[in-house]
């Protein structure tokens, strides 16, 4: 115990010092973990010193410069550009220290035969080949100790967290405990391969109507330190020599990962969220495949639904319904003053509105509100962060492919799909007859109530402190516009009932087939009659009181 409170204060005093050396001191200046100092805030290649800095301190502060350079609402921008340069370039670990970890999960008798040499390599495991039952199967082993590591340096980082969000002059602009406690959850599940298996089996089974690959899970192989699945023969996106791909097939390729990733987000609300070149393998057929599921995103309906108005508010230059949706995506809170906040999405929309779709990149949209978000201290929520980080990764993956795609003319017809299907929903029958029977109830009690004021009228009971004059002339205008008005909520309510049975059948494949039957047809032709007739008798109605 006291040596593992003495290896926690050694480490604690190394992190410090390599920031001190790095030219942060001043960061820590007013905490009582330096005393007696005095550091000048230096801004000058702040973000390359903090780079240096974090490659310094090993993997758990790398992840966290990851993590942080997807962040524009947290840090800012001069910073992100170099945060985005950090690279892991990790050394593989012995394969002796493959083996044991196998030995100690009791895994390694289990392979008929396991490469030496990995074929992929991170800071928090490796990728062997192997062999189970004469299949060939990826093995994914997990560094050694470094749960422990990454636990201690965690357990750390919040403590100091702490310390820095009381004392730091830097407090009122960022909010360490946040950021730590949002690298946690990311490391902490990472390093346990059992929430990537898990990751794993709820995407094959959203996707499983989908084109594309997903490796099989060997459950009974696999642990919290070792993932073993099925292997894929491919080569990684930023492998394969495009230039020798015709023109047209790497379109068509370029298409089918664009839909294949919106229909995730929009139209399942589950999406793989590391769509870098590494983790998106293309068969010798063309075909997608993907790995490494550390990180999946969710949407609910209200997020799928909020998002798409938001993008389609910007693109059709609407401020009312873009400020509505970011109202709805919690990005705008209480304190931010409306008006002000606004003006500066009115500026983001003004700058997108006059260029072409094909030109906008939806990383840039995305950045312009992070950065907004930035200057107002708000929180983005954690789902729009890992989209917008999803999206980005994605519109970089495509270039590969050297094709002119644009992903924002891609999303529209699910933008426009989504919002149609989210108004329609609201004509269903049962709301339709809630509204109609509001109506009839309306129209049941409207007459007795207005007799009994006509009736109090007329026997001086009903005492108005105001005059009027031609009094019969006014109950004659109110009259003929209850009369219009009527026949306007009829025929709404009519024409409401015909026109979703009609888009209905259009919407539905199922209901597309059937759609010239015989009762489907009868029932759209009475609707129509009724509709007619009730044309009629109403006119007649009003044509006989107007005389």
């Amino acid at each position: 115990m006291a040596n593992a409170r003495k290896r926690r204060i050694n480490r604690l005093k190394y992190i410090t010092n390599v920031f001190i050396k790095h030219g942060f001191g001043y960061v820590f200046s007013s905490t009582p973990l330096v005393r007696f100092k005095r550091f000048s805030e230096n801004r000058i290649n702040r973000g390359q010193r903090l780079k240096n800095a974090l490659e310094e301190l090993g993997t758990t502060f790398i992840k966290m410069g990851q993590l942080l350079a997807n962040r524009p609402d947290l840090v800012p921008e001069d910073i992100i550009v170099e945060l985005k340069k950090l690279q892991e370039n990790v050394k593989p670990f012995s394969f002796e220290e493959v083996k044991n970890v196998l030995k100690e999960e009791n895994l390694l008798e289990k392979f008929e035969y396991i490469e030496k040499e990995p074929i992929a390599t991170a800071s928090i495991g490796q990728v062997h080949i192997g062999y189970v039952n004469g299949q060939k199967v990826a093995i994914k082993v997990r560094r050694p100790n470094i749960d422990n590591e990454v636990k201690t340096d965690i357990e750390i980082l919040r403590k100091l967290a702490s310390i820095l969000d009381r004392y730091s002059p830097v407090k009122s602009i960022i909010s360490f405990s946040e950021i730590v406690n949002e690298l946690a959850n990311v490391l902490l599940h990472e390093i346990d391969f059992r929430f990537e298996q898990s990751n794993m089996k709820k995407l094959k089974k959203a996707l499983s109507n989908k084109e594309v690959i997903i490796p099989d899970v060997y459950d009974e192989l696999s642990s919290d330190k070792v993932l073993v699945t099925s292997f894929i023969e491919a080569k990684t996106l930023n492998a394969i020599d495009v230039d020798s791909l015709p023109q047209n097939e790497r379109v068509k390729l370029g298409k089918k990962l664009i839909n294949l990733y919106l229909s995730q987000i929009f139209e399942l609300g589950i999406f793989h969220a590391d769509p870098h070149p590494g983790n998106i393998l293309i068969t010798n057929d063309h075909d997608i495949a993907f790995v490494d599921f550390g990180m999946i995103g969710r949407l609910s309906s209200q997020d799928k639904e909020s998002l798409s108005t938001l993008l389609l508010g910007i693109v059709l230059n609407d401020k009312k319904m873009a400020i509505k949706a970011f109202k709805e995506l919690g990005i705008i809170g209480r304190g931010v003053d409306p008006n002000r906040f606004y003006r500066e999405i009115e500026s983001i929309v003004n700058h997108y509105i006059n260029q072409p779709i094909a030109s906008i990149k939806i990383a840039e949209i995305f950045n312009d509100v992070f950065k907004l978000t930035f200057k107002y201290k708000l929180k983005i929520p954690e789902q729009l962060v890992l989209l917008g980080r999803t999206l980005s990764l994605l519109e970089n993956s495509i270039a590969i492919l050297k094709v002119d795609l644009n992903i924002l003319e891609a999303i529209l017809p699910y933008v426009n799909r989504l919002i149609l299907k989210s108004r329609l929903s609201k004509l269903r029958l049962t709301n339709i007859l809630n509204v109609l029977f509001s109506y009839f109830n309306l129209f049941e009690f409207l007459p007795k109530k207005v007799e009994t004021i006509l009736d109090k009228l007329e026997d001086d009971e009903f005492i108005l402190n105001i005059e009027l004059k031609n009094l019969d002339k006014v109950l004659q205008r109110i009259e003929r516009l209850a009369n219009k008005f009527s026949l306007s909520i009829i025929l709404l309510s009519v024409s409401i009932i015909i026109a979703g049975m009609t888009v209905g059948g259009l919407l539905s494949p199922a209901l597309y087939k059937t759609i010239l039957s015989t009762w489907y047809l009868w029932a759209l032709r009475l609707g129509i009659l009724i509709l007619i007739s009730l044309i009629i008798v109403m006119l007649l109605m009003i044509i006989r009181k107007e005389k």
